[in-house]
């Protein structure tokens, strides 16, 4: 099924044609509507195994508690001021969210030298693709340019001829696990995110 819908949605890029096209818009529209399902599921399913870890008081359940209340605080300020794009929902983002994921970024970059450094002493093959990652890093970062601005150039063209082609590699994949997960999920088949067995 996942096979036909591909076709048919590349095709109708391709070849312009109004039955096609409205076959393509129907496809699109179930994909929202599953997505949408999909979405509500997974809130389900996050409420449901953190909370049996906060109340069983695992070793990780701080982190659980902060992943509740977190939800919960979005889910509540999207539905009280009815938009994303709200005042409170961006200042939110902005002075939470927003640092959190520059910190954890900065991070990596220590992580990156770290691993380079390691992968150059063995010579291996993936210290070519930790190269390619410093000059992404290089890109992404202001300091790319006042070191070199050839240095962000270096990693745009990366980035072009293969970060763009991995990064939609990476989200069929996702797509593709997913529908297989949540397939198996609404047959009985995969019961842990339901809060079964672990």
């Amino acid at each position: 099924m996942l096979l036909i819908v591909a076709i048919v949605l590349t095709i109708d890029y391709f070849w312009k044609d109004a039955t096609l096209r409205a076959l393509a818009t129907d496809m699109n529209n179930w994909a929202v509507v599953i997505g949408a399902f999909a979405l509500g599921l997974g809130a389900y399913s996050l409420t449901v195994r953190h909370s049996r870890i906060i109340y069983q008081k695992r070793t990780t359940w701080p982190y659980s508690a902060v992943l509740l209340v977190t939800m919960i605080i979005f889910i509540g300020m999207g539905l009280i001021t009815g938009s994303i794009s709200s005042t409170e929902y961006n200042w939110i983002y902005s002075l939470i969210v927003q640092p959190l994921s520059s910190t954890l970024y900065g991070m990596n970059a220590f992580f990156i030298a770290s691993a380079s450094f390691r992968a150059f002493r063995a010579k291996s093959i993936e210290s070519s693709l930790l190269v390619a990652a410093i000059f992404l890093m290089l890109l992404n970062a202001p300091i790319g340019g006042v070191i070199s601005p050839i240095l962000p150039q270096i990693g745009q063209i990366i980035w072009d001829l293969s970060g763009a082609t991995g990064m939609r590699a990476i989200l069929i994949g996702i797509g593709i696990g997913t529908l297989a997960i949540g397939l198996r999920i609404i047959i009985g088949q995969e019961k842990t995110p339901l809060g079964g067995s672990d």
